[in-house]
C-alpha cells in the first residue's frame, strides 16, 4: 500500500518577495503622499499670500482708476460751472481724482506681465489721459472767459473719457478681478486627493503589517506601527485643518462679491451725477441727451440698490430718494438753452445748496455709505484669507518631517524582517 505524504500547500508569494513588494509599496506611498499634501498646502499658502499681497490691492487699484475716472468726468463739469470761482470742491475733488488715477495705473501697469489684454489696456490709458486733461484745461479756460464754446470742449473730454478710457479701465478691472479670483479658486479646491491618498497609505502600510504579522509570526511591528500612527496625524491634520482652510476661503468669496456689487452700484451713481452735471454744463445743447443718460443710469443704480443687503445699503437707498427728489429742481436749468455762461453760477448753486434739496449732498451721501460698505466687506474678505491661511499654518512643514520619519521608521520595521530571509 502506497502511502502519500501530505505537503503543505505552495504559497504564490514567498515571505522574502512579499516583504520587498510590501516594502517598497509602503515606502513609496508614504513618499507620494508627503509631497501631495506638502506642496498642496504650500500652494495653497502661496495663493493665498499673492491674494493678499499682490492680486487684491491690484484689482481694488483697478477699481479705483475706474471710479475716480467717473468722478473726474463729473468733478470736471462742477469745476467748469464754477470756473470763474477758484478753489471750490469740484477743482479739489478733479485734481485728487487725477492724481488716485495716475499713483494706480503705475501701480497695475508694473504687473502687467501674462496679459496682452491688460498691456492694451493699460496703453490706451496711458496714452488717453493726458488728452483728456487737455481738453478739460481748455475747457475750463474758455469758461473762466465766459466763453460758450468752452462747453463744447467738455463734451469732448467726456466722450473720450466714456468712449475710450472707461472701457480701458473697466478692460483692467477685468484682468485683475480674475486674478484674484484664480487665486481664490486654486486656494479654495478640496482635499479629496489629498486624503484618498492618506486613505490608501494607511491601508497599504496595514495589509503590509498583516502580511507580516502571519508570515513571521510576530504581532506586532514596531517600525510600520510608527509609521502608520504618523501617517494617520498628516490625514486627521489634513482633514481637519482643509475643510477650515476651504470654509475661509469660501466666506472670503462671499465678502468679496458682495464688496463688488457695493462697488458696481457706486460705479453707476458716479457716472449719474457725471450725467447731471454734464447737463447742467451743456445748457440744453445736449438736446437731453445727458438726461437721458442720467435716466438710465440711475435705473440701472435703482436695481443694484434694491439687490444690494449690504451694511450700508438701507441708508444708500434712503440718500438715493433724497438724490432723485433733488434732481427735479435741475432738469429745467439743464434743459434751457442759454447763450453764454452767466447762468452757471445759479446752476451751481442749485447743485450744491445745502437744504435737503442738495442734489450733490444726496449723491455725496449715497457715495459715501457704498464706499463704506465696499470697504468693510473688501476688510472682511483680508479677514478671511488670512484666516484660511492660518489654517494651514505649520501643516507643509510637519508633513515634511513626518514623512522622513515615517519613512524611515517603515524601512527600519522591514530592513529588520528581511534580514531574517536572506
Amino acid at each position: 500500500m502506497t502511502q502519500y505524504l501530505a505537503t503543505p500547500p505552495r504559497r504564490r508569494v514567498s515571505t522574502r518577495t512579499g516583504l520587498r513588494l510590501g516594502s517598497a509599496v509602503s515606502s513609496a506611498l508614504i513618499a507620494v503622499l508627503g509631497v501631495t499634501v506638502s506642496v498642496s498646502v504650500a500652494d495653497r499658502q502661496a495663493d493665498l499670500r499673492h491674494a493678499v499681497s499682490t492680486a487684491e490691492p491690484l484689482a481694488v487699484a483697478a477699481e479705483d482708476i475706474y471710479r475716480d475716472l467717473s468722478d473726474a468726468d463729473a468733478a470736471s463739469a462742477e469745476t467748469f460751472l464754477s470756473a470763474a470761482q477758484a478753489g471750490t470742491s469740484g477743482e479739489e475733488r478733479y485734481a485728487a481724482d487725477l492724481s488716485r488715477v495716475s499713483a494706480n495705473l503705475a501701480a497695475v501697469d508694473a504687473d502687467t506681465r501674462g496679459s496682452a489684454a491688460l498691456r492694451a489696456a493699460d496703453g490706451e490709458l496711458l496714452a488717453g489721459l493726458p488728452v483728456f486733461t487737455k481738453l478739460i484745461g481748455t475747457a475750463l479756460a474758455d469758461a473762466r472767459q465766459n466763453l460758450p464754446v468752452g462747453a463744447a470742449y467738455l463734451r469732448e473730454a467726456s466722450a473720450l473719457l466714456r468712449d475710450r478710457l472707461l472701457p480701458a479701465a473697466q478692460t483692467a478691472l477685468k484682468v485683475e478681478s480674475d486674478r484674484l479670483k484664480a487665486d481664490d479658486d486654486a486656494a479654495g479646491t478640496d482635499y479629496t486627493l489629498e486624503l484618498v491618498m492618506a486613505g490608501a497609505t494607511i491601508v497599504a502600510l496595514l495589509v503590509t503589517q498583516t502580511f507580516v504579522r502571519r508570515r513571521t509570526r510576530r504581532r506586532i511591528n514596531p517600525g510600520l506601527l510608527g509609521a502608520t500612527t504618523l501617517v494617520a496625524v498628516i490625514a486627521v491634520w489634513t482633514g481637519f485643518a482643509g475643510p477650515d482652510e476651504g470654509d475661509a476661503v469660501a466666506k472670503a468669496k462671499t465678502h468679496w462679491q458682495a464688496a463688488d456689487t457695493a462697488i458696481a452700484t457706486d460705479l453707476a451713481a458716479v457716472e449719474a451725477h457725471g450725467d447731471e452735471l454734464l447737463g447742467l454744463a451743456a445748457r440744453g445743447e445736449d438736446v437731453g441727451a445727458y438726461e437721458n443718460d442720467f435716466a438710465k443710469a440711475t435705473a440701472t443704480l435703482d436695481s443694484l440698490l434694491k439687490n444690494d443687503h449690504g451694511a450700508y445699503a438701507d441708508d444708500a437707498r434712503l440718500a438715493r430718494q433724497s438724490w432723485g427728489a433733488a434732481h427735479l429742481a435741475l432738469v429745467p436749468a439743464e434743459t434751457l438753452p442759454q447763450p453764454d455762461n452767466a447762468a452757471n453760477v445759479q446752476a451751481l448753486r442749485l447743485l450744491t445748496q445745502p437744504a435737503a434739496g442738495g442734489s450733490d449732498a444726496a449723491f455725496l451721501r449715497v457715495d459715501q455709505d457704498l464706499r463704506q460698505g465696499a470697504d468693510a466687506e473688501e476688510a472682511q474678505y483680508l479677514a478671511a484669507v488670512r484666516a484660511g491661511h492660518g489654517d494651514l499654518d505649520g501643516l507643509a512643514a510637519a508633513t515634511v518631517a513626518l514623512t522622513v520619519v515615517a519613512l524611515a521608521a517603515a524601512g527600519y520595521g522591514m530592513y529588520r524582517r528581511l534580514r531574517e530571509y536572506r
